[in-house]
């Protein structure tokens, strides 16, 4: 089964780490039904950010155990554990990018051809999700804080054509978004999603913004014609959490 149109779920929000094992949250449901509801549906799980960091994929393994979910992960370091990295997408449901570095992730992304195969796979139907560095990755613009401290570079994907800012409530994150988009030369719009709230894109289009807790939330966020920055509350459809996540 595929998605009704090519989906991108980009969110600051997956898993309760704190538990153990890591308890899936109510995010991956939604993304298998944006996926077409399959009775047992396919998951990649992508680690790039962190280097395949192993704890991180047994941890992704162990949380799905006895689920009904077909797991599977994508490692890239030090070389491919999968003999083709194409077909191998191409089958899943939801391919989820997990956090870490989103600078690394692109640069060994392109270095192994993923832009165009994943680009592939979100025409063909996969749907494309993923957690702070795997919200940003889709986007044109990003802030980030892989080269030690908070900055804006506008290298990202592209697949949907907006800047994003993920966990924005923490830190000197929204002021370096607000900073990012007031020096664009592109005047890129920009949206935002505190930790527990998510994205949902059809082709180029925001389709609709969720959370998994009450008080997390997004926003649109544009440079005005006077050069302001305007930063605008979205509405939020809360999903339930399941019990014991």
């Amino acid at each position: 089964m595929a998605a009704d149109a090519p989906t991108i779920l980009a969110t600051s929000m997956g898993f309760n780490r704190a538990r153990n094992p890591w308890r899936p949250g109510p995010v991956f449901r939604y993304a298998f039904d944006l996926a077409g509801s399959p009775a047992r549906p396919r998951l990649c799980f992508v680690s790039t950010g962190t280097g395949d960091r192993q704890a991180s994929i047994d941890a992704f393994y162990a949380a799905f155990a006895d689920t009904g979910v077909r797991t599977s992960h994508l490692a890239l370091f030090e070389d491919p554990n999968v003999p083709d990295v194409a077909a191998h997408l191409r089958e899943q449901d939801v391919i989820w990018v997990d956090r870490g570095s989103v600078i690394n992730l692109l640069a060994v992304w392109r270095a192994h051809g993923l832009p165009e195969i994943l680009a592939e796979c979100w025409r063909a139907g996969v749907v494309l999700a993923g957690e702070s560095a795997g919200s940003l990755c889709w986007h044109t613009g990003v802030i980030t804080d892989s080269y030690g401290g908070l900055r804006g570079t506008a290298d990202g994907l592209g697949l949907v054509p907006y800047a994003n800012a993920v966990h924005y409530g923490e830190g000197a994150r929204r002021a370096a978004f607000h900073q990012f988009l007031a020096e664009s030369p592109d005047h890129l719009v920009g949206y935002a999603t505190d930790t527990g709230a998510g994205l949902q894109y059809e082709h180029d289009r925001l389709a609709a913004v969720i959370a998994d807790r009450p008080c997390a939330g997004a926003y649109r966020v544009v440079r005005g014609a006077d050069g302001e920055i305007v930063e605008e509350p979205l509405d939020v459809t809360r999903l339930k959490r399941d019990k014991g996540s």
